[in-house]
């Protein structure tokens, strides 16, 4: 049995996302979303690369994990402690503007997406400092 849902809230990728228009499934009793979570996943990486505003600490956590990533091995690539990675992720320390642009910029590197890999590649942290 399927059906489509007008809105649903997913909170399966630690924070909510409003999905349109859902095809859901029955199964077992009970309804779930019936989409390609990979494809999901994805747009919701590339969407939050260009969200106009600032990342949320959930919302950096699933882009670590997505790209499989330790908090000692991102925070090591962008120069700060994992400790600091983790504040960041718990929203106890603030990122600061430019620090999150490269951020940004260096997940999507690590995606392979050539969209911004020219610009990443020109700026380095310290020029942003």
């Amino acid at each position: 049995m399927k059906t489509k849902k007008e809105t649903f809230i997913y909170e399966g990728l630690g924070f909510p996302i409003e999905l349109v228009d859902t095809p859901m499934k029955k199964v077992f009793g009970e309804w779930v979303i019936d989409i390609d979570m990979n494809a999901l996943q994805v747009f919701v990486f590339k969407g939050l690369i260009h969200k106009p505003y600032p990342l949320t600490g959930r919302e950096l956590r699933f882009m670590r994990k997505f790209l499989g990533m330790s908090t000692v091995e991102l925070g090591g690539n962008l120069g700060v402690s994992h400790a600091t990675v983790v504040k960041w992720e718990k929203e106890q320390t603030k990122i600061g503007p430019s620090q999150e642009i490269y951020i940004r910029m260096f997940l999507f590197e690590l995606f392979k997406d050539n969209e911004l890999l020219t610009l990443y590649k020109e700026i380095k942290p310290k020029m942003l400092a």
